[in-house]
């Protein structure tokens, strides 16, 4: 697994990702909720890939929810995790890793393995839609494109179809479709509409790759009411603030 841990103001890093943990400890029911909201953190490397450290998932002190960390790179398979979904990679545990972190010096023989995990990964900042993992990539990026926004939507002189999703939790997306492109944005038209999405389904069939508006959706639920994009060919770029 590997995310952009943001900084604010369009400044950012790439790191692996070695586990994921709540502390959710309330016992009243909205409590509980603010605590899963606030209380998850990733375990990532330091801007300087020095040290492990504990990042929030979501910007502390604010009212607003802002995304500190965006999945670009969902594979989790040597991770050991429970029915919440939280753990982390094989080698760690949470007791070993509150046992040192925040440590001015850490095991350098689990520094190494992270290293190891780390060093042959290069981040594709414009990747190509080409099967299931990518789909679900883009859909962690993105949290499902929930309160984006189509800022931007230009048809090129070669037929490419450029997008510019804005209000997307943590980044702007711009993505591209070409190869026998279909779409239609007419419901999303922010003179007649509501031009924010709440959800969105990425999916692939008989070669084609479309992007549909509402959760949950199938190629043959597509109707005058649908915002979607078909092509043979898409790709993206995420874009953090």
């Amino acid at each position: 697994m590997h995310a952009i841990i943001r900084q604010g103001n369009g400044e950012y890093y790439i790191s692996a990702v070695f586990g994921y943990f709540r502390n959710i400890t309330a016992t009243e029911e909205y409590e509980r909720y603010i605590q899963s909201i606030h209380s998850p953190y990733w375990i990532v490397w330091d801007k300087e890939k020095k040290s492990l450290i504990k990042w929030l998932t979501m910007e502390p002190n604010t009212k607003y929810i802002i995304p500190q960390i965006l999945i670009v790179d969902s594979e989790r398979e040597n991770w050991n995790m429970d029915e919440n979904g939280e753990g982390c990679i094989n080698f760690l545990s949470r007791e070993l890793l509150d046992s040192f972190l925040g440590e001015e010096h850490q095991p350098e023989e689990i520094l190494e393995k992270c290293r190891a995990i780390d060093q042959d990964y290069v981040y594709e900042e414009i990747r190509e839609i080409r099967n299931e993992k990518d789909i679900e990539d883009l859909n962690w990026a993105s949290g499902g494109f929930h309160d984006a926004y189509i800022a931007r939507e230009e048809l090129q002189q070669d037929g490419t179809l450029y997008l510019r999703f804005d209000d997307v939790w943590g980044c702007e997306i711009e993505m591209w479709f070409w190869g026998d492109l279909e779409y239609d944005t007419s419901s999303r038209d922010p003179e007649c509409f509501d031009s924010y999405w709440y959800g969105s389904t990425i999916l692939q069939k008989d070669d084609f790759i479309y992007l549909i508006d509402e959760d949950g959706m199938t190629v043959d639920e597509i109707n005058e009411h649908s915002c979607y994009f078909r092509a043979r060919h898409v790709k993206y770029r995420i874009i953090p603030d």
